[in-house]
């Protein structure tokens, strides 16, 4: 016998589950995953890192490259967010002047050499953002004329 509360309790967390994979999934897709997973509180992996250059315009490569809009007082998280931030923006500058502008380059780019270099990461351990800026120009490097 199932109670009318209790299956409307399942159904809520079943739509409650179901609107968080479709808001993760929309996130990873438009290249704001690790942006998506902080406002959550959750831990942002090494490998998120590069989901905004391996699924981003180039728009936003180009606004990776802007200056922070605020400043906080230097704390060990605040040191640790402003490598990944600096590993990003080395990263985002290499990928503009490699793809010289054109989408359809940065297109292929992302398809032949950051996609699945990005799908490789997640299977590997936590990685540093040096670590990630090494294995990055690697990739570009080995696929690239």
């Amino acid at each position: 016998m199932t109670w009318f509360g209790q299956r409307e309790g399942r159904e809520r967390l079943l739509t409650a589950a179901s609107s968080r994979l479709i808001a993760d999934t929309e996130a990873f897709l438009s290249g704001d995953y690790a942006n998506h997973l902080g406002r959550h509180g959750d831990a942002v992996p090494g490998w998120a890192q590069l989901n905004a250059l391996a699924h981003g315009d180039l728009e936003s490569l180009w606004r990776s490259l802007r200056p922070p809009t605020t400043r906080r007082r230097a704390t060990s998280v605040v040191r640790i967010e402003e490598a990944w931030r600096s590993a990003r923006k080395l990263l985002a500058g290499e990928i503009l002047e490699l793809v010289q502008s054109d989408p359809g380059t940065l297109s292929q780019v992302q398809r032949c050499v950051l996609v699945p270099l990005e799908l490789q990461l997640m299977h590997e351990g936590d990685l540093t953002a040096f670590e990630l800026v090494q294995s990055t120009r690697s990739a570009l490097g080995s696929s690239m004329p």
